[in-house]
């Protein structure tokens, strides 16, 4: 279903255009309004059901494996795991080090050894693991002492919780909890060994990890203690060659080596290692990738082992580089205590164990001292990088390309705009520096040039994207292609690769108030880069986006993964309104359609309201400024785009509700109503017409996804229905019978509402 079938849809690059035309850079602009989100998918209500769940949120930051592992998903009346009834047993040899990389050729294969007392291998055991880059089914294969092998599929495998919702192997999600039964007779007494295999490539993945594992009881408890385990520390690890040579010989075969596409084939690539990854090749220290996945990486091109050794030592030596990701851990992925720590650690994000279970396990982050209005007031900054999420953000594997553009469009990629204004590269006219030496003049100078040297041209290579790709958007015959998908999408994350590039290399990420004094926000990225990445603005096929296994979820999960993302690094969260319009940096008005997609490609439907709560107040928070909600290009307050508390009480966002109480729930619009209103409140009728969001001639009949008129008319008998104080509610209406005149705002006053479905109707409702 097209989320943006209601109304014509301009690429948001295309409106900061004026802008750049002020500065001679463009001539013409073409655009309109932002249009509104579809209407609820009714036709899914058999799904669903509108009791609440009932718990609390409970307390602190999630405690999560190695402390409690759940073989299975917890009902909501589940208990939490006891803790162990039996003693862990301890290994009596070494401890196991993690994670086991089992990555190199077809049929790599990593052992362990762990002991078991005998009492365990009596009973029934699962083994449990937590495992990085399952990207498709039978992929792996375990197996226990020289018993047969298992292939790891959603049939051989329990995968945990959202992991599973999600898409289980081959899904969504990268780092996925799973545990398997043990058949019985192949564990004993004392030593065991446990065998992990990569079975095949798919011509891209060259293996996986295992993160952590155990045994599990029936009663969910640990076999093995965390003394039988220790942790690979990158600070230990040294470089393969310590000499001059081999480093700069590693250097030299970074840059200019000519790879094979796989050892599968002798066909050659035109990219080279430095085109892919950042081009000193940072991201591989950043994020912490070994020695040997390197090698193994290196070989996997064409490469010796040799040249791989090289390599990796040019890589574990690169100068004044931090080291604080893991390639598991998805870059930016929030949690608490991010801002707390130096910008240059922001990218390594909280974790992937940040990643919290439910949806509402958000709310003590955006509530932390309970849900009132002034957790949420437009007057304060929520941090979107500190608030943790169900769900994982594409990891550094999914942030780089599969083919590079020079192997996917050739010499017409070479001489576009779009590499020029990267490094230079290329034929391309009229454009006398590179993002990157402009860059380099902007950390030079100490950060003080940075909007007038950068910004703009930045922006120029962000419209350049735009200008290489929409002419090659997927048609109806190239939509059935796979690899042409993985071309479009693989263009647009060479080019958000190359921006982290940048943003790293030169320090800027902590500069974001040279170029928005007023920014609520410290740090940030210079413009929405990885919102323009998802499939969704890219116009990818929903059958065969070219990610994972192209199964339903790929397609909604990555365009709100992308979205969060740019939540996340770059929201447009400054007061005076500069640079930042109603449908830039986000495009605020269709966000809610995919959060609530999210629900409806997820296995179980999971709910996600809490995460709906979060976009609503950043929306009211970045949107809130001294401009009147008729400023131009919707550069104010524009509560129908961005931040509208309707959303909470549409039909097709009301299953998002079931997993909080009944109370929470009406806390929660509580909350976000009294906040909207307090800045609603403050702009004098004349300032919502003409170009304000309201015309007194209009037709109210509380149609939702309608006028902001019709939004207010419709939302207000329903929050006063859930429980919302009913004089705030009466309190707006009669504001708006002077905004909107032609209607009797009585009605909603007086209005009484009945259940439909999994959502409810009201008497003042006319369409």
């Amino acid at each position: 279903m097209d989320i943006h079938r209601q109304g014509k849809k301009v690429p948001r690059v295309v409106q900061f255009l004026s802008q750049l035309a002020m500065l001679g850079l463009f001539t013409s602009l073409t655009g309109c309004g932002p249009e509104s989100e579809e209407a609820a998918l009714l036709e899914d209500s058999s799904a669903y059901t509108s009791s609440a769940w009932s718990g609390s949120w409970g307390s602190g930051w999630p405690n999560r494996w190695p402390t409690e592992p759940t073989p299975t998903e917890p009902t909501p009346t589940e208990p939490t795991p006891t803790e162990p009834t039996q003693p862990p047993t301890t290994p009596a040899g070494s401890p196991v080090t993690l994670p086991i990389e089992v990555i190199g050729n077809e049929g790599f294969t990593r052992t362990v050894t762990i002991s078991l007392s005998a009492q365990d291998v009596q009973q029934t055991l699962r083994f449990w693991m937590q495992a990085h880059n399952l990207s498709y089914v039978d992929k792996a294969s375990i197996r226990f002492n020289n018993g047969p092998w298992v292939n790891l599929n959603n049939t051989t495998v329990a995968v945990e919780g959202l992991g599973k919702a999600y898409g289980g192997i081959g899904g969504a999600f990268a780092t996925l909890k799973l545990s398997l039964a043990v058949p019985a007779g192949q564990l004993s007494a004392g030593d065991n060994q446990v065998s992990f295999r990569f079975n095949q490539t798919d011509e891209r993945s060259i293996g996986f990890r295992v993160l952590k594992f155990n045994f599990l009881r029936t009663d969910g408890s640990r076999v093995l203690a965390d003394s039988a385990f220790t942790q690979d520390d990158p600070a230990n690890w040294t470089p393969p060659y310590s000499d001059a040579a081999s480093i700069s010989a590693g250097e030299q075969l970074w840059r200019s080596k000519t790879l094979r596409r796989s050892y599968k084939t002798t066909d050659t690539i035109k990219a080279r290692c430095m085109d892919c990854h950042a081009q000193d090749g940072r991201d591989l220290k950043y994020f912490n990738y070994s020695n040997h996945v390197i090698i193994e990486r290196s070989k996997f091109h064409g490469l010796t082992e040799d040249e791989g050794k090289k390599i990796a030592s040019y890589i574990r030596t690169l100068p004044g580089v931090p080291n604080p990701g893991r390639p598991w851990n998805p870059p930016y992925q929030p949690g608490p205590g991010l801002d707390a720590k130096p910008a240059t650690q922001w990218s390594a994000g909280a974790g992937v164990d940040a990643v919290l279970e439910k949806d509402r396990d958000m709310l003590p982050y955006l509530f932390p001292s309970g849900i009132t209005a002034a957790a949420v007031s437009t007057t304060t900054n929520l941090s979107a990088r500190e608030v943790p999420v169900m769900f994982q953000l594409p990891d550094w594997n999914h942030w780089l390309p599969s083919i590079h553009p020079k192997d996917a469009w050739g010499d017409v990629f070479v001489n576009d705009p779009l590499n020029k204004y990267y490094a230079g590269e290329g034929t391309a006219p009229n454009i006398p520096a590179s993002v990157r030496e402009l860059a380099a003049q902007v950390r030079d100078a100490g950060y003080g040039n940075y909007r007038e040297k950068l910004f703009y041209p930045n922006r120029a290579w962000v419209l350049a994207v735009y200008n290489f790709l929409s002419p090659r958007y997927p048609n109806a015959t190239t939509a059935k292609d796979e690899g042409y998908s993985k071309k479009i999408y693989s263009t647009a994350l060479w080019h958000v690769v190359k921006t982290w590039e940048v943003m790293q290399e030169f320090g800027l990420e902590d500069h974001l108030q040279k170029l928005f004094p007023s920014s609520r926000d410290a740090r940030g990225w210079m413009l929405n880069n990885s919102f323009d990445t998802s499939p969704n603005l890219l116009k990818l096929p929903r059958e065969l986006p070219g990610i994972n296994d192209n199964s339903k979820v790929q397609f909604p999960y990555f365009s709100m993964a992308w979205y969060q993302l740019a939540l996340i690094l770059y929201n447009g969260n400054h007061t005076d309104g500069a640079d930042r319009g109603a449908q830039r940096p986000l495009d605020w008005s269709y966000v809610p359609g995919f959060i609530r997609e999210m629900q409806t490609v997820g296995e179980g439907a999971p709910p996600t309201n809490a995460l709906l709560t979060e976009w609503l107040v950043k929306g009211m928070q970045a949107t809130a400024n001294s401009l009147k909600p008729n400023a131009p290009s919707g550069m104010g307050w524009v509560p129908r785009v961005a931040g509208d508390p309707s959303r909470l009480v549409v039909p097709g966002h009301m299953t998002g509700w079931t997993d909080m109480t009944a109370e929470e729930r009406r806390a929660i619009m509580q909350a976000v109503l009294s906040a909207w209103w307090e800045k609603t409140r403050t702009y004098a009728v004349e300032d919502w017409l003409n170009g304000g969001g309201a015309d007194q001639s209009e037709l109210i009949n509380g149609w939702y996804d309608g006028s902001l008129g019709n939004r207010i008319w419709y939302m207000l008998p329903q929050f006063k229905h859930h429980g919302v104080e009913p004089q705030l509610v009466d309190t707006i209406a009669d504001w708006a019978q002077k905004v909107w005149p032609q209607a009797d705002w009585s009605e909603v006053k007086r209005a009484t509402c009945k259940p439909q479905l999994h959502y409810f109707i009201c008497s003042s409702e006319k369409f």
